[in-house]
């Protein structure tokens, strides 16, 4: 007699295999998604790596990223100032830029580091005066407060934010009564502040729409400010400081988009238009014209590379032209033109100037160039020029971008404002600086191991070749854009075939970012701008003779967005024409990134959502959240890992499951960009805790995968049949279909592997990780299978 037990579990199978058939007859299978209310696997247990974030003992999180320091010191100096210390010393005033930045102060004729004051919170100056009375301001950014500094007693006192919520503060200048003044951004407010009382006057928001009061100067002799108001269109005001009436000067005709620096001397306003020096009577605001000595001729703007020009000595005053020419309008004359003899500033534009009388005859001491601590010291009567580099302290600069290289593991990284680049190598630890590219937007590896590179300003694309010297022509410059399309920064460089596709903001107060697709034989291109109506264009994809292209709502800087929500467009890129417009996560500010996933479809990021697009339609499939928030178009990264999605965006690393499309924090601040080496390992830029700005280099380093070409199909498949069940994860980088016996082994017959997979099916079962009706379904599909026949 067979025993009552054995008949019942005998039942039991053959209720369960007719259940799973029904259900496969009437449904035509269970549905793709795994059991909401079953328990989902640990995959991350902090025993076997740093996926998720451990707890020592003291109960904070362990981090996940390795530290690496700092890649990149150097000096970034915006302008300097010229003054004299109490106890007679001649010195020049800067600030390199970096994290809590340090105003340093050089003697021009020791030629020693004196001093270095640190200004907290700040990270950089474009604005610093030396006042009436000896006490040198400085106005930074990104907090938009005003320094001071005493020479007297070598200390510095935070003024605080003379106007609140702004966040740069440009074009310092002072008056005679040891009062300074100075305009800002992002609201284009003008304001004085009283040396002696502390008092802030604020004269307003000078323009509703444009966003920079970029440079002011002070007219001792009618007690007036002028202010630059800059992009898209320059204006310049002028504020009677007895009534604070506002008046607007702008000449007639003027097609400069900004004034970048004001001066004034003798009368004259001396404005540096857009690259074009221009000069203003400070009375009646009329363009006057003067006398080219080069030619003779009448002109009424002149070239101009400089921070301005300096006050008036000698022969007038002094700037220096695109060929960096010491050039001199003379103030008697009227008349513009180099020095002569000539001479030549050999570290680059004039930054900063002050005179220095010395043996009773006054002499022009300046700095010059941004990166090296140029300074320069001209003699009017003597028609000589010396030159040197003032020993400002080198510090670690914030940083941009990173790209590891395919071919040897190696981290380019390059450092913000600054444009320097440098190499981490893994294996030693050490980076080393090389070839200077300028601030790079986006970057992107072709085939033959050469980088196309995106930089910022002028909308300009290069090519480099990393393992050849540099030469010439090495980078070398494709094209620039700013001019020509008014583009400003290639967020997107995607190489791909026989052409590079480049996504770019507009310029500054500019509206509608572009597609640019660059043909390599031909060395052509053409722009499509507008792809998406006033948005930049922040990602690209090429799929096929298509590219995929995600979008920004932000227009160029110093405008605000006139759109509300990122759009994903497929663009035919011969023609420019777009088929297909969607929004793939409605309210989202910009698509940061794009890819295909293991399972074909479209993956993207979109400020601190992930979704999943049919890679044709565009229909989206499914949205991952992985924080609430808006992000901005050079922010986020992805990357494919053992079948998962790494990623960054709003300063956190995070992990997404791509079957069941769980999201994982694993680091929750502090990072920017991503990028994955040879052997794995992921590298990021981080913002030290506390700080403001990303200066060190971090890596990551995910678990072992110990299922390597792991099958990720949506279900689970047993040779040649669909059981219908759904594929998961069970173990970091094991899926469930990976437990199971090979299909592709060399089975003696299609009863062994049948016995096989009911066996792993048995423990599976057994563990939890697979429910009874979904063993049942994969044994059937085995027995269907023609694994081993």
């Amino acid at each position: 007699m067979i025993p009552r037990r054995s008949i019942r579990h005998a039942l039991s199978r053959i209720a369960l295999v007719l259940a799973v058939v029904l259900g496969l007859l009437v449904t035509g299978g269970p549905p793709a998604t795994a059991d909401p209310h079953r328990p989902q696997p640990d995959l991350f247990p902090s025993e076997n790596g740093p996926l998720a974030p451990d707890h020592n003992r003291t109960g904070r999180a362990a981090d996940v990223i390795q530290d690496l320091g700092a890649p990149i010191s150097s000096l970034t100096i915006m302008e300097g100032a010229v003054g004299r210390t109490p106890d007679g010393r001649d010195v020049v005033y800067a600030v390199p830029a970096g994290e809590n930045a340090l105003l340093n102060v050089v003697d021009l004729h020791s030629r020693q580091l004196l001093n270095t004051v640190t200004l907290n919170g700040a990270a950089g100056a474009w604005a610093i005066v030396v006042a009436s009375d000896g006490r040198v301001y400085v106005g930074t950014y990104p907090n938009a407060h005003l320094y001071r500094y005493d020479p007297a007693d070598s200390t510095v006192s935070d003024l605080g934010q003379p106007i609140p919520g702004e966040s740069q503060i440009y074009g310092l200048t002072a008056d005679q009564n040891g009062n300074v003044y100075a305009g800002t951004y992002p609201t284009a407010h003008a304001f004085k502040y009283d040396g002696s009382t502390g008092q802030v006057t604020d004269y307003g928001s000078l323009d509703p729409v444009q966003q920079y009061a970029r440079s002011t100067v002070y007219d001792p002799d009618h007690n007036a400010l002028f202010v630059g108001i800059s992009t898209p269109n320059a204006r310049l005001l002028r504020i009677d400081l007895a009534t604070s009436a506002v008046e607007d000067i702008t000449p007639p005709g003027l097609l400069a988009k900004d004034f970048i620096d004001l001066d004034y001397a003798g009368g004259r306003v001396f404005a540096n238009a857009s690259s074009r020096l221009i000069v203003v009577d400070a009375v009646t605001g009329e363009q006057l014209e003067f006398t080219d000595s080069e030619t003779g001729s009448q002109v009424k703007d002149y070239a101009i590379a400089a921070r301005g020009v300096s006050a008036a000595g000698p022969g007038g005053v002094y700037f220096t032209t695109s060929t960096l020419n010491l050039t001199h309008y003379d103030l008697d004359t009227n008349t513009i033109g180099p020095v002569s003899p000539t001479v030549r500033l050999t570290r680059g534009a004039s930054i900063g100037y002050g005179w220095v009388t010395e043996n009773g005859v006054p002499v022009l001491y300046g700095l010059a160039g941004n990166y090296s601590g140029g300074t320069f010291r001209y003699d009017p009567q003597a028609g000589t020029l010396a030159q040197w580099s003032s020993p400002f302290q080198y510090v670690p600069v914030p940083l941009m971008h990173a790209l590891s290289d395919p071919s040897n593991g190696k981290v380019f990284v390059s450092a913000y404002l600054n444009g320097s680049t440098s190499v981490y190598d893994p294996p030693t630890g050490k980076s080393t600086v090389t070839t200077r590219l300028g601030q790079v937007e986006g970057w992107g590896w072709d085939t033959t191991g050469k980088m196309y590179v995106g930089i910022y300003p002028y909308g300009r694309l290069s090519l480099w070749d990393p393992h050849a010297p540099e030469s010439p022509t090495n980078p070398r410059e494709l094209f620039s854009l700013v001019d020509s399309h008014h583009q400003n920064r290639p967020l997107a460089v995607v190489p791909s075939g026989d052409h590079v596709y480049v996504g770019t903001t507009p310029g500054y107060g500019e509206y509608g970012g572009a597609i640019t697709v660059y043909d390599v034989p031909t060395g052509a291109f053409t722009v499509y701008r507008d792809v998406v109506v006033d948005q930049t264009i922040a990602s690209i994809l090429p799929m096929g003779t298509t590219l995929w292209a995600g979008s920004g709502i932000e227009g160029g800087q110093g405008t605000e967005p006139r759109a509300t929500e990122a759009h994903l467009v497929k663009v035919d890129p011969a023609t420019g024409t777009v088929s297909t417009d969607v929004v793939p996560v409605p309210g989202a500010a910009s698509i940061n990134e794009l890819s295909i996933g293991p399972d074909g479809n479209l993956w993207g990021l979109a400020d601190g959502t992930v979704f999943v697009a049919n890679p044709t339609t565009g229909q989206v499939l499914r949205t991952i959240p992985v924080f609430a928030g808006r992000t901005g178009a050079n922010d986020g990264a992805m990357s494919w890992r053992d079948g998962y999605l790494y990623g960054v965006t709003g300063g956190r690393l995070f992990l997404v499951d791509s079957l069941n499309g769980q999201a994982t924090v694993l680091r929750d601040h502090g990072l920017n960009r991503l990028t994955q080496t040879p052997d794995g390992t992921y590298y990021t830029l981080l913002r030290p805790d506390g700080w403001t700005n990303p200066t060190n280099l971090a890596s990551y380093t995910p678990p072992v995968d110990p299922c390597p070409q792991s099958d990720l199909r949506t279900n689970v498949w047993t040779g040649n049949v669909n059981s219908y069940v759904t594929n998961r994860n069970l173990r970091y980088g094991c899926t469930l279909t990976d437990e199971l016996p090979d299909a592709s082994a060399d089975w003696p017959d299609h009863a062994a592997y049948v016995r096989a997979v009911d066996k792993t099916v048995r423990q599976l079962e057994s563990d939890g990780t697979v429910e009874r009706w979904e063993g049942g379904l994969i044994r059937v599909a085995a027995s269907r299978s023609d694994v081993g026949r």
